[in-house]
């Protein structure tokens, strides 16, 4: 710790990460015309493919509504494909399309890992104490600040984004 007093810490803290998703979300609307948040969950997907609308909400614990949304948008730019199951024709697969394979191929600029892909692995690197005292610290945060009743979206994604539409 440094001499900073613990607010300071916080509040830098959370600069750092919006900062870091700011620049991310500049790099990848720059080089792939998508947000940081539609690139994080090709991602996702391209490591679970074969995933329902459920399963990609949990790897990327997000609302499964938000992932609904984001997908169907995916959809519609020709990134992802929708499938019926081959063992259960009522549960539908996601898949990257070519065109997504294409975008997030390795020695793209696209390739590096993104924010949020870096914070849930730093999350996970948590001993568990740390990890259970963060969430705790920050559900107390959110409280406090009166932002409990707020649906949690990826970053920097609204749900009517129009250049994603």
């Amino acid at each position: 710790m440094t001499d900073a007093e613990p607010s300071q810490i916080i509040m830098d803290a959370l600069r750092r990460i919006v900062q870091a998703l700011r620049r991310a979300s500049a790099r990848y609307e720059r080089d792939a015309g998508l947000t940081s948040a539609l690139m994080f969950i090709l991602k996702t997907l391209s490591a679970r493919p074969g995933g329902s609308v459920n399963d990609l909400a949990a790897a990327t614990h997000t609302h499964q509504s938000t992932v609904s949304e984001v997908a169907a948008r995916l959809e519609a730019r020709g990134l992802i494909e929708r499938r019926p199951a081959p063992s259960d024709r009522r549960r539908v697969e996601l898949r990257l399309s070519p065109d997504g394979e294409r975008l997030i191929a390795p020695k793209q600029p696209t390739d590096a890992p993104t924010p949020q892909e870096a914070l849930l692995a730093a999350i996970a690197a948590l001993p568990a104490a740390k990890r259970d005292a963060l969430a705790e610290g920050l559900s107390a945060l959110i409280a406090t600040a009166g932002l409990a009743g707020e649906t949690p979206s990826l970053f920097f994604e609204s749900p009517h984004t129009p250049q994603d539409m």
